[in-house]
């Protein structure tokens, strides 16, 4: 059973099956009903770490514009039909710099329960793609979709949708460990991608997530049932002893799993937004990650270049000493 402080239902809703799938999985101290989601979750100067710690949930319906395209500051991975949706918005975990800090003002947990509406419009886009091309889809990029299986099933959903349309290449991203059946049907373009960072990371800057054993025994559980696994070591954090951390993290890595048969590896430093990382540095006053003297160019925040290309060329060189080839590894800085 999930807890929820207060429960907030869009009119709208309100008689969605889906609505009352979840209400049947949650309790609450009490269940209020708006017009509209954005008349709780966007006001303005909430204390994002006191909803974090007493959560509230919010079912609503997707509206407007509902397929997006990627940012330049996302990995495409070689797609040019590079897209991403929004089912839900915010994450049980609490990770410092995470942009989501910068981009909502709230911390509530908001579930879009017409789902449907989100295929039809990922399917109408793959009606309009050239037959040589792929789409390439991330569905958690607003939150992490896994942690919230047992309470939506959208992990199950997207699964589905994989096996339907084999043009459309589905990423669900995770910084969790997940446990995954052996008798799970998935096709090859159904992406499982593990944030990767060094323990020394994870306790310091990303809180409540899985430590980095269990994302690895995920990620090996993963390949052994048959899915297709990417790593993620991005962002990469500039710290006093970076070198040695995630060295040791590519060791580690080598070590839990057959590097081999990883589809490919995402790797970047951090970069947000300029605007976003102004609301982040309010949420994050005292986190040597978010208050670290970045530069600005073109509209986004990160490390000067130097530092940049040193974290990337580590990096690639780490791989490549594993036996990792070029043409396996996307980069972003």
């Amino acid at each position: 059973m999930w807890y929820f402080n207060h429960i907030y239902i869009e009119k709208d809703v309100m008689d969605h099956p889906r609505t009352s799938e979840i209400l049947s999985k949650c309790s609450s101290r009490g269940i209020f009903y708006v017009d509209r989601y954005m008349e709780i979750f966007g006001r303005k100067k909430q204390d994002i770490h006191f909803q974090m710690k007493y959560r509230s949930l919010i079912l609503a319906k997707a509206s407007g514009e509902l397929l997006y395209k990627g940012s330049p500051m996302c990995q495409d991975y070689g797609r040019r039909q590079f897209y991403y949706v929004s089912t839900m918005k915010n994450c049980l975990y609490d990770c410092e710099y995470c942009f989501l800090k910068g981009m909502y003002d709230c911390g509530y947990i908001v579930i879009f329960v017409n789902i449907d509406d989100i295929f039809d419009a990922v399917e109408q886009k793959l009606s309009e793609i050239d037959d040589d091309q792929t789409m390439y889809l991330s569905v958690s990029f607003d939150t992490d979709l896994f942690s919230f299986e047992s309470l939506t099933g959208y992990c199950a959903l997207w699964r589905q949708f994989a096996g339907e349309h084999p043009s459309c290449e589905i990423e669900i991203r995770t910084k969790g460990a997940p446990v995954f059946s052996p008798d799970q049907d998935d096709t090859a373009n159904l992406i499982t991608a593990f944030t990767l960072s060094p323990q020394y990371i994870i306790d310091r800057f990303e809180h409540n997530t899985a430590p980095l054993n269990a994302r690895l025994r995920s990620a090996r559980q993963r390949i052994d049932t048959g899915g297709t696994v990417r790593l993620c070591i991005d962002p990469m954090i500039y710290v006093r002893n970076w070198q040695e951390l995630y060295g040791e993290l590519v060791d580690q890595m080598a070590e839990a799993l057959d590097l081999s048969a990883v589809r490919d590896f995402g790797i970047g430093t951090f970069r947000i937004s300029k605007e976003y990382l102004k609301r982040l540095r309010v949420a994050e006053p005292e986190s040597e990650a978010v208050q670290y003297p970045f530069e600005t160019a073109r509209g986004y925040a990160g490390y000067a270049q130097k530092i940049r290309e040193n974290m990337m060329e580590f990096m690639r060189q780490k791989l490549y000493d594993r036996g990792i080839k070029e043409d396996y590894i996307w980069q972003i800085m």
